[in-house]
This record gives structure tokens, C-alpha cells and sequence, in this order.
């Protein structure tokens, strides 16, 4: 029988993968121009609906949903920042989980998103220290048997020289989505 507290963050690796497709597909909606046809009826005729992100407090901010959904459609720029939100939450949400129980067994697959997660916090950019190459001595961090990979078994591997961007450089969406579920699965056995 699988350990609960293991379980509970394969769970959650799990719902951050599905939840990565979820998003993709809102995407694909969102930027398709005819959309606009399925926004919420506006509460007064001729009238854009508008939509309310609430704060802590109980107020909110009031937004156009017509005007914000063509900001997403005719912006290449943001498309490309909406997308990278999810991926960058997402190993964020996963490393702090695996943080908070040390990382279970230190395997190569869990140190792997440890320093993917600290690149990622620290400007999208791997900066591997001292304290990082010791840990690289000590613990593996890569992709090799992850049950989840690239049909062409692409291997991702950390090594104490490694420099640039995490994403979407060293690793991609769909390498996140692997990433999330081999997670799934490996803390679920």
C-alpha cells in the first residue's frame, strides 16, 4: 500500500498535469476568434459582460471579458507568457510539495523538479551554487527512468555547469507534462 503523504503529492502531480491540458484547451479557446460568441450575456443590452476578480476582502476588480479576450487573441506576446504561467506554477506548486517531505527518497526523477523548481524561482534561470553541486554529488537529478518520456527518450539530466533558462529552453510543455505525471505514477507504486 502507497505511504498517504506520498500519495497526496502523486495526486497532486497528477491534477497539475490534467490541469496543464485543462489550460491548453482554454487557450485554444480563447484565441480562437469566434470565442467571442461564447462570453456570458452582458447584464444590459448592448453592453460588453464584464466579470469581477475578487479580492481579499471581499471587493473586486471589474474587467471587460470582450475587451480581454481579443488583448489574448491579437497578442503574441502574452500567449506565450499565459502559457509559461501554467508550466512555471505548476513545478513551482510540485517542488514546494516535495520540499515540505524533503523529497521523499531523493530520487534522480524528485531532485530533478528541486532544481528545476529553484531555476524557476530564481528568474526562470539555472544558477547551480555551491550548496547545488554538492547536492548533485550526493543525489542524481534527471529523467531517465521516468516512466513518462518522449517517444525519442529525450533524457534530462542536471549537472553541476548547467546554465541559460528552464524554460521553455532546457525543457518544454509537453517535458512538463511527462514530468508531472511520471511524478503521478512514480509516488503512487
Amino acid at each position: 500500500m502507497a505511504d498517504p503523504i506520498r500519495l497526496d503529492v502523486s495526486q497532486l502531480a497528477g491534477r497539475l498535469a490534467r490541469g496543464y491540458y485543462s489550460f491548453l484547451v482554454a487557450h485554444h479557446v480563447a484565441v480562437n476568434p469566434i470565442s467571442i460568441n461564447s462570453l456570458p450575456p452582458s447584464k444590459f443590452l448592448g453592453e460588453d459582460p464584464i466579470g469581477e476578480i475578487k479580492r481579499k476582502d471581499g471587493s473586486f476588480h471589474t474587467l471587460n471579458l470582450r475587451f480581454y479576450l481579443d488583448v489574448l487573441r491579437e497578442d503574441q506576446r502574452l500567449q506565450g507568457d499565459f502559457l509559461r504561467t501554467w508550466a512555471t506554477g505548476a513545478l513551482l506548486m510540485l517542488g514546494d510539495a516535495l520540499a515540505n517531505h524533503s523529497y521523499f527518497d531523493q530520487a534522480p526523477l524528485l531532485e530533478l523538479v528541486r532544481h528545476l523548481r529553484n531555476g524557476l524561482a530564481h528568474g526562470n534561470r539555472f544558477n547551480i551554487d555551491d550548496r547545488g553541486r554538492k547536492r548533485l554529488a550526493r543525489f542524481e537529478a534527471h529523467n531517465r527512468a521516468a516512466p513518462v518520456r518522449s517517444p525519442l527518450g529525450t533524457v534530462f539530466e542536471i549537472t553541476p555547469n548547467l546554465s541559460g533558462p528552464v524554460l521553455f529552453d532546457f525543457l518544454g510543455a509537453a517535458d512538463v507534462i511527462d514530468l508531472l505525471q511520471s511524478i503521478e505514477i512514480s509516488l503512487s507504486r
